[in-house]
């Protein structure tokens, strides 16, 4: 992640895998997007996908070393922080209503630019839905260069 950039400089189109696991559910998603630095961060941005069922929304991730940051936008609005051994609160907005989230998270590790991804993060936290009792969920998302 780089210091100054001049605007659109460094975007790279991207295909992203998002792999979550929550209460022994387990979800695989692919979609492309774009990658940018920005400062000491690194975003990842992209559309929902239909399976989603999120409607028109659209994702953003900002991830610096020992932070993930993640923030939609659209038929669906979420916001959540993740950092190692830290509590964090957020939401997500729907046409039902909105839903209080809390995270512990428990590990985070970004790599950047490995072998053969621009950015790799894995996360584990606990998630409390307006106060109910913890389930523990993991993540892991890559973002792989678009040959151009």
């Amino acid at each position: 992640m780089t210091e100054k950039q001049q605007p659109g400089a460094g975007k790279r189109a991207v295909r992203i895998t998002l792999e979550s696991d929550s209460g022994g559910e387990r979800i695989v998603r692919q979609m492309t997007g774009e990658w940018f630095p920005k400062g000491r961060h690194a975003y990842l941005r992209y559309a929902e996908p239909p399976e989603a069922e999120m409607g028109r929304t659209v994702t953003t991730v900002r991830v610096e070393q020992g932070e993930v940051r993640i923030v939609r936008h659209g038929d669906v609005s979420f916001e959540q922080t993740f950092a190692p051994d830290r509590r964090y609160y957020g939401y997500l907005q729907t046409p039902q209503g909105r839903i209080e989230l809390e995270t512990l998270t428990q590990t985070l590790d970004v790599a950047a630019e490995g072998a053969d991804a621009l950015l790799t993060v894995r996360w584990s936290y606990e998630l409390s839905v307006m106060g109910q009792t913890p389930e523990h969920c993991s993540i892991c998302l890559t973002a792989i260069p678009v040959p151009e």
